[in-house]
């Protein structure tokens, strides 16, 4: 797009104020010559006094007028664009709506940035995978806004946030504005949610220990591993049981069943999973969910494991 750009004298007939602290250009654009307004240091940025010298130029000089800025907070940028006040600013922002002209220049993230061929978004984060988990189980093809998300989850809304945010980068959510909140939806469901999203997910154990294998204690943590998988497929049991916890082992510290080192005792014990995000949200019969399931073993180098985590995917009820 063509733009012609000359200096021009301030125009006459009005007030000093009006003129001050301003240089004067006269701007062609697509055939379309407009004057355009540029503050010399400190400027009024309120729109009653943007909107009133805005007028006055325009009967002065009988053509649009634009101003132009060095910066522009995204507040004062709204409030230009709600005012329909012209202005270009220095940050590649173009609002001229006289020429039917609104462009601003996209600032990409470090997770927005076009991909080179072959190139994927590194995987989500602990977190952001546990919020992923919530919006395949629990929120499915309906809708709900961050706020209720962030209450059902025991979250601040600014996390709900940033998770929504990686969600929305890798197309696994949709996001709309109804009145006043944000709505989160997702962008598809079921198998072909998890297909869409599996490059992006993680293997959720963090390491592995034991634990001492009372019944009561083990009736407190989700089965995982092969012990969840032998409980829906045919696949043999281990010969210790597997069972996982969140990131914070406390409890299990605290009853002294913890043991990073078992050594030749480790027979007498079970082997417990911490996992990077609290399997407890998305357990199913005592066991932990099929997608944290699966990624847990899908790197397992025996092939019935891999035969039966197979078969699991097919039969999940979605």
């Amino acid at each position: 797009m063509k733009c012609e750009i000359r200096a021009v004298k301030s125009p006459k007939g009005l007030p000093f104020y009006m003129v001050d602290g301003k240089a004067f250009y006269e701007a062609e654009v697509m055939g379309q010559k407009f004057l355009l307004v540029s503050f010399i240091g400190e400027s009024d940025l309120r729109r009653d006094s943007l909107k009133h010298t805005l007028n006055q130029l325009e009967i002065a000089t009988a053509m649009p007028v634009a101003f132009a800025f060095d910066t522009l907070s995204d507040f004062q940028r709204r409030n230009l664009v709600e005012e329909g006040i012209p202005f270009v600013s220095a940050s590649s922002i173009f609002y001229l709506p006289f020429l039917g002209i609104a462009y601003r220049r996209r600032k990409y993230t470090a997770s927005q940035k076009p991909l080179k061929k072959g190139e994927i978004l590194p995987k989500l984060t602990a977190s952001a995978q546990a919020f992923f988990l919530f919006m395949l189980y629990k929120v499915k093809d309906s809708k709900i806004s961050k706020t209720e998300a962030a209450k059902m989850n025991d979250l601040t809304p600014m996390s709900v946030s940033r998770y929504c945010k990686e969600l929305l980068d890798r197309g696994l959510i949709k996001e709309t504005r109804e009145g006043q909140t944000i709505q989160i939806t997702c962008a598809a469901t079921g198998r072909t949610l998890f297909d869409k999203a599996l490059p992006y997910l993680d293997n959720p154990v963090k390491r592995e220990t034991y634990h001492l294998p009372s019944p009561e204690l083990l009736s407190e943590f989700p089965a995982a591993g092969e012990s969840a998988l032998s409980q829906i497929s045919m696949l043999a049991p281990p010969d210790k049981k597997i069972v996982a916890c969140g990131p914070r082992e406390e409890q299990a510290k605290e009853k002294d069943v913890l043991k990073e080192n078992a050594g030749f005792l480790n027979y007498l014990y079970a082997r417990l999973q911490i996992w990077k995000y609290d399997p407890i949200p998305f357990v199913k019969n005592n066991r932990v969910d099929t997608v944290s399931l699966y990624l847990s073993l899908k790197d397992s180098p025996n092939e019935r494991v891999q035969a039966c985590i197979k078969e699991m995917l097919e039969k999940e009820q979605w």
